[in-house]
């Protein structure tokens, strides 16, 4: 066990999690610091590995993992590039390893993607789903009853119904209201998800349902089947009605997405990793090409923290890792690293706001090397001891590619083994 610090991870998200979760498991004295919680509290709580490509292509990939060989040929500096194809199945397989212990397991492989309801009723490719949602795989063709609670706003059984069959899905739609909801102004699915913790709740939303079931062979309900990584109420409620129940995630907060976050806190802790939040990175102090420290903001003068080596997992201009400003600058906030972006700001959108092909600021990031160094614009690191993670990273579209959480895990496992 080593007595010095070892590695500081800059960013709460799937990335810098992942990273300090290795490098905790390995026995490196490793912390997190972070503003905020990144973006697994709005993001679905699957794992998206490659979901189109190229981009433009209206039909999602089927597997990711044929798919991904013929990215990586493609664009040599794509970020799934650096990590290899054998790199990526390592961190998904060790992550459903990490799942399944906690007793959530996450379904699925490279082989082929889940396609599960969005909603709105489109189509969502996906590499890993958790247990609580692969019923609703729209491969499948029992038909389903979309349920949804009046007291929750921005979810529409109704929409999501009949966009589905108009793609030949068989869906009914089912509006339930449930009273012990109604004393609040406002509930989001956090709030939902504790009350389905509690059994009288459950047992009033399933006599809602089961009269209306029809000729249903699965439920569909809003992603509040409980805010702890746990298949518990799911299973109760499938006793109850007698037929598989799934998840379609919604708006944000993303309880799915939160639980896998619990997932990797509690086993950052378990292992000795420290996760410091609230604590925004400011700046650094450096010495020639080492960074010493990096500066986080407090009450009266900014606080350094000192450690062997750095790592950037804050995310891109999405996650407010890179800000731009109108005189077409880009910059990364914390280590004032170079962005990759290009030089006109003219040239950072295309003329049509719906281009298939999408806007090339979207593809800003990092550029790194093998090691994942940021460089300074040639082949050279600026700091020998800063590396990168995350949808940080340069050449790649994570949104459009619906690659975000593969490009995530992937390399922040890479990172974190590198630098165990």
């Amino acid at each position: 066990m080593s007595t010095q610090n070892d590695v500081l991870v800059v960013g709460a998200g799937l990335a810098g999690l992942t990273a300090v979760w290795q490098l905790a498991s390995h026995g490196k004295k490793v912390r997190l610091v972070s503003k905020g919680w990144g973006a697994t509290h709005w993001h679905s709580g699957c794992v998206d590995v490659l979901g189109y490509y190229p981009v433009d292509d209206p039909e999602p990939v089927e597997s990711p993992g044929v798919t991904l060989a013929k990215l990586i040929a493609d664009q040599p500096e794509h970020p799934y590039a650096l990590v290899g194809v054998a790199g990526v199945e390592a961190a998904l397989k060790a992550f459903q390893a990490l799942c399944a212990e906690a007793g959530y397991p996450l379904h699925g492989s490279l082989d082929k993607n889940w396609l599960l309801p969005s909603a709105v009723g489109t189509f969502r490719p996906t590499c890993l789903a958790p247990e609580t949602m692969i019923a609703g795989d729209l491969r499948r063709d029992d038909p389903m009853l979309v349920v949804g609670i009046k007291q929750l706003v921005d979810f529409y059984p109704n929409i999501i119904a009949e966009n589905l069959v108009k793609q030949g899905v068989d869906a009914d739609h089912l509006m339930v209201d449930l009273p012990p909801l109604a004393q609040r102004n406002f509930n989001t699915p956090i709030i939902i998800g504790s009350k389905m913790e509690e059994a009288s709740f459950r047992a009033e939303l399933v006599r809602q349902i089961k009269p209306k079931l029809g000729g249903a062979r699965r439920v569909g309900l809003p992603a509040i089947l409980g805010r702890l990584p746990s298949l518990a109420i799911k299973n109760d409620l499938e006793q109850q009605l007698g037929l598989p129940v799934f998840e379609i995630p919604g708006l944000p907060p993303s309880l799915p997405g939160i639980r896998l976050h619990t997932i990797l806190v509690q086993a950052i802790e378990r292992a000795g990793g420290r996760i410091y939040h609230g604590l925004e990175g400011v700046g650094i102090e450096s010495d020639g090409g080492r960074v010493t420290a990096v500066l986080t903001e407090a009450a009266a003068r900014n606080k350094p923290h000192r450690f062997n080596k750095y790592v950037v997992a804050t995310g891109g201009i999405l996650g407010g890792g890179i800000v731009t400003n109108h005189e077409g600058q880009a910059r990364e906030v914390v280590f004032d690293l170079p962005v990759t972006v290009p030089n006109s700001r003219l040239d950072w959108f295309e003329q049509d706001f719906m281009d298939p092909k999408g806007h090339p600021v979207y593809r800003a990031g990092l550029a790194v090397n093998e090691q994942f160094q940021p460089l300074n614009g040639g082949s050279q690191p600026i700091y020998e001891n800063v590396y990168a993670a995350g949808t940080t990273l340069s050449h790649s579209e994570v949104i459009r590619e619906r690659s975000f959480e593969g490009v995530a895990l992937a390399t922040g496992f890479a990172v974190g083994n590198l630098l165990a």
